[in-house]
């Protein structure tokens, strides 16, 4: 099974979650406000490539903004510890990028292969805005919600939204310049979860071996009375 691996090599938050740690709505965020959208700069103020968290396909296409949803053609290891499969949804490519890059309904990347970029379609400075929520894809793929952002637009947000920072394992060669004050888990902690799990259950086996070993000695000392 993959990681879901977070998509770009460089990590710097450029607008957080609309919506507090609690879950009530952030109403000073900006065009977040409501959903556990983030926008994410490269290393500057260019155009960063990012790549494919896990094996995903197109399943959908948005021409304002160059909206383009993907889904995982399998379930994806989160950094929460829990497998799913996943939709992301990414925004503001521009037209020669998506043209470039062959997207269309049905094209599949692979895991760490270029899948999107930054830009401005739509959009006023190169950036990625990017939610992510559980499959499957449902057909429109967001939903208009009740709530408006500072600008009195109607907030619109990925069906079925999860909190990235929950999805999304950070590569140790990732260069983190700004996470956004959330709780990201790095993939070295990730492994070193895992191997102190593994050597939890190895003492556990050892234990019981000892104990085992025990009872059939106190068994053969009864056997004997």
């Amino acid at each position: 099974m993959q990681n879901c691996k977070f998509f770009m090599e460089h990590m710097r938050v450029t607008q957080g979650y609309g919506r507090y740690s609690n879950g009530n709505v952030d109403y000073t965020s900006y065009s977040h406000t409501g959903s556990y959208a983030l926008d994410f700069g490269g290393k500057d103020l260019g155009k960063d490539w990012a790549y494919a968290p896990c094996d995903v396909k197109v399943v959908r296409i948005y021409g304002v903004y160059n909206a383009v949803w993907f889904e995982s053609l399998d379930q994806v290891m989160c950094a929460d510890g829990k497998a799913r499969k996943l939709v992301f949804m990414l925004l503001h490519i521009d037209d020669a990028d998506m043209k470039a890059l062959g997207i269309q309904v049905g094209r599949i990347f692979r895991q760490g292969e270029k899948f999107y970029r930054e830009g401005s379609a739509g959009a006023v400075g190169n950036h990625i805005h990017m939610e992510v929520g559980a499959a499957p894809f449902t057909p429109t793929g967001w939903q208009k919600t009740n709530i408006k952002d500072r600008t009195n637009a109607y907030v619109w947000k990925i069906n079925s939204q999860l909190k990235p920072h929950e999805v999304f394992i950070i590569p140790k060669d990732t260069v983190v310049m700004n996470d956004g004050g959330y709780d990201w888990f790095r993939e070295d902690e990730r492994d070193e979860e895992i191997r102190l799990l593994r050597q939890e259950n190895t003492d556990l086996r050892q234990q019981l071996q000892h104990y085992t070993a025990i009872v059939e000695k106190i068994g053969s000392i009864l056997d004997t009375l």
